[in-house]
């Protein structure tokens, strides 16, 4: 399915507005449903549930409606008009960049579900999309470069459906990616040098941990083939995935750390060649560190800076790490 061909197709409804309970619409490939807009063009999935009874409430959101059994009318280019109950799920908003994410999140939705589902099984993946558009209108959790390069690590790993699940679901979290004892904590920097900030907790994990820092350099660029945005990275990343689930999982992610910075994931670009180039490894056991016992007492929030530049990532010869069977830091490289 070509969603930027849909969303195409969308913006050309524009000129059509609905009369009389009656909406031009576009066809989701080989899905039942359709895609219209509202008088006030905001966009509007009409989705065919199967029969089943299900008391499910309409949900009515300051971004988001969900309407269930509306009789209405859809008009679609080259076919005859057709009368029928749809549960019709609307974003209540102008904004382009939202329309777009709005768009492409719902279809994913739509594929990973039965062709005519329940009420119930829409339900369930409303209060996703619910929960994604109340992200959006909160405050960024984390600075743009930060979000990018955890996406880096995971456009470069060999396993990007292990290192997704694995990446945390709270911005907020002490470590970027966990799986089991096994930890990854990315840091960037923009300087020549590799120096990276960190928390007393974040170098001094539980005693059987395993833990890798990764550092990237992260510069803003402008747009070219090698400046790459927040929504290039994520795209490549969906090109190698083939769950569903995990490119949910992925925009969920980003939702919650942009909030509403979202506009900045297509306009804002990083030297990706850059990046690439300077990815490196580090057991964190070779950084310098504050050990927790020399903490005086009633200390709290410590953090401190580190140069790590001169230290030996785990690729070198001069490395003793072993990444052993775990399956976090095998899907690295």
């Amino acid at each position: 399915m070509d969603v930027k061909q849909i969303i195409n197709e969308f913006l050309s409804l524009k000129g059509t507005l609905p009369k009389d309970n009656t909406y031009n619409v576009v066809s989701l490939g080989r899905l039942p449903h359709k895609l219209g807009a509202s008088k006030e063009f905001f966009p509007m999935f009409f989705v065919a549930t199967n029969d089943a009874l299900n008391n499910v409430p309409d949900t009515i959101r300051e971004l988001l409606s969900v309407e269930y059994d509306m009789e209405c009318t859809v008009n679609e280019t080259n076919t005859d008009s057709a009368l029928r109950k749809f549960a019709i799920i609307t974003l209540r908003s102008n904004d382009e960049h939202l329309q777009t994410y709005f768009i492409e999140i719902f279809i994913m939705m739509l594929m990973k579900m039965p062709p005519h589902p329940s009420k119930q099984e829409l339900s369930t993946e409303v209060e996703r999309l619910v929960a994604i558009f109340s992200a959006l209108a909160s405050t960024p959790r984390k600075k743009i470069q930060g979000l990018w390069a955890e996406l880096m690590v995971i456009d470069q790993s060999l396993d990007p459906h292990t290192l997704v699940n694995a990446w945390h679901t709270i911005p907020s979290s002490k470590y970027d990616f966990t799986l089991g004892r096994d930890k990854i904590e990315v840091k960037s920097t923009s300087s020549e040098e590799r120096i990276h900030r960190f928390s007393l907790d974040q170098l001094n994990p539980s005693p059987n941990s395993r833990l890798l820092i990764a550092s990237v350099t992260v510069r803003e660029s402008g747009e070219n083939v090698n400046g790459l945005s927040v929504k290039n990275i994520y795209d490549k990343i969906c090109n190698r995935l083939l769950d569903t689930e995990d490119k949910i999982r992925l925009y969920t992610i980003i939702a919650q750390t942009l909030g509403n910075d979202i506009n900045k994931i297509d306009s804002v670009y990083f030297d990706y060649v850059t990046a690439v180039d300077s990815l490196a490894y580090y057991d964190y056991q070779i950084v310098p560190r504050i050990l927790k016992q020399d903490v005086p007492a009633n200390v709290t929030d410590v953090k401190f800076v580190c140069n790590i530049t001169k230290l030996h990532d785990i690729k070198s010869t001069a490395s003793t790490f072993n990444k052993g069977d775990s399956q976090l830091f095998n899907s690295l490289f």
